[in-house]
């Protein structure tokens, strides 16, 4: 039976940056190793450690114990006591320990610190089921996605080649939640094959944000999203330097990332991908606009869609985006069929609306969408969801009518005190639909 390393820094390199203190390779996997004997029972893991070290001691903890993690779309109780009921021999792994749940916990905060650092790396079954990511359905039906060892691993190296801060040890911050496919290669994953030092714990406001990194050495790094990375922007504090940015989730505007590279100053890096595939493709929006695919991936063309074939993934996986090749193996990003929008003839991406909606000044997070059909089938106009202190509707409309075509303008558009964004900041279709019959209903 093949099976792979869980990583590959050296046992004397710095991993992480938990409390303040280094960890080396050594003492995460002598940690790991501790709390995998103490694991009880045999079932699936799910993890729910919300400081990002902790998440990561008990990932490895279960590759080391042969278990398969389970990673829920979110922390919700209802969302937690579904998939046990449909797991029932799982238990679950926390941080901190939580009231309510009726089923088996492991607290990992009352765990024994280990005192007896690896002396080796541990290999791990290359066919292990490592991870099963459950979708919230955020930009397509919701699903589960299987992660055998070898996928992950070898996406660690695909990511620390195509797109890693480089030879020199790095310490990265993150925005991100560790559970999500974007966090989990790039916060959790990445350490494990590359020069990185990830700085435990999830910084949210802009002001911690750029308070941790400034206590960090150079070169330093950040892991966000747009909606992050604006608020970071919007931010009365000059930014600190911050060599490298690495954004993902959602489109970053060019002007976003201009900003960004001018303040920081730093480069920033975009990535694609999707929770069946993982990181795909990068850009550097201020430099290009197209996407270039990592080598470890094919693009073949099915009619209308493409799909992606790599050695590590357990399947082809199609995308549900739509893309433009270039000659030259670069692509563009044309959206999908559920994002694209007829009025009255024109065709228009609700994405690239969005867009523009978010490059007005004083926005700070919106989107514009199209509302579910009524009950006699007719289809409403497209709808604005803003947050926008300081501003009017009626300044909106106007700022609006300025770059978009009159019939795609929304109708409503409701100011807002925030978005229901997920941890990892994407909309979940239920939740913004939720917030917008609410916002209609308010207003009469």
């Amino acid at each position: 039976m093949t099976d792979l390393p869980l990583m590959t820094r050296s046992l004397n390199e710095p991993v992480a940056l938990h409390l303040g203190q280094p960890v080396s390779a050594a003492q995460f996997i002598g940690q790991a190793q501790t709390l995998a004997g103490a694991m009880p029972g045999d079932g699936a893991i799910v993890n729910l450690c919300q400081d990002r070290y902790a998440f990561g001691l008990a990932l490895a903890a279960a590759l080391l114990a042969g278990r398969t993690t389970l990673l829920p779309a979110n922390r919700l109780p209802a969302t937690i006591d579904d998939l046990l009921r449909d797991h029932p021999d799982s238990m679950v792994i926390s941080d901190h320990f939580i009231e309510g749940l009726g089923h088996r916990q492991l607290d990992i905060s009352a765990m024994p610190d280990c005192r007896d650092p690896a002396d080796q790396v541990p290999r791990i079954p290359a066919d292990l089921l490592a991870v099963i990511v459950f979708t919230s359905g955020s930009t397509g039906p919701a699903s589960r996605v299987l992660k055998p060892w070898r996928t992950l691993h070898d996406s660690g190296l695909i990511n620390a080649a195509e797109y890693g801060p480089g030879p020199e040890l790095t310490h990265l911050v993150a925005t991100v939640p560790p559970q999500h496919m974007w966090g989990l290669e790039t916060t959790v994953l990445m350490p494990w094959f590359a020069p990185v030092v990830i700085v435990s714990g999830q910084p949210f406001f802009a002001a911690d944000i750029l308070a941790l990194i400034s206590e960090l050495p150079r070169p330093r790094a950040l892991v966000s999203t747009p909606v992050h990375l604006r608020n970071l922007v919007e931010c009365p504090q000059p930014l600190v330097p911050i060599d490298r940015i690495y954004s993902a989730t959602a489109p970053l505007s060019q002007s976003l990332a201009r900003q960004l590279e001018s303040d920081c100053p730093g480069r920033l890096t975009e990535v694609y991908g999707c929770s069946e595939a993982g990181c795909l493709a990068r850009r550097e929006p201020v430099r290009e606009q197209a996407w270039r695919l990592f080598q470890a991936f094919t693009l073949v063309r099915i009619g209308p869609r493409f799909r992606v074939e790599a050695a590590h993934l357990p399947e082809a996986v199609t995308l549900l985006d739509r893309l433009e090749l270039h000659g030259d193996g670069r692509f563009q990003l044309i959206g999908r069929d559920s994002d694209l929008v007829n009025v009255a003839g024109k065709r228009a991406s609700l994405s690239d609306l969005t867009q523009t909606l978010l490059d007005i000044d004083g926005v700070l997070d919106g989107i514009i969408f199209q509302p579910p059909e009524s009950d006699d089938g007719r289809v409403a106009r497209l709808a604005a969801l803003v947050v926008a202190p300081g501003l009017k509707a009626s300044e909106l409309r106007r700022a609006l009518a300025r770059r978009i075509d009159p019939a795609f303008m929304p109708r409503p558009l409701r100011l807002v005190e925030s978005l229901p964004r997920a941890e990892s900041g994407k909309l979940p279709r239920q939740s913004l639909v939720s917030l917008y019959e609410q916002v209609c209903e308010t207003a009469g």
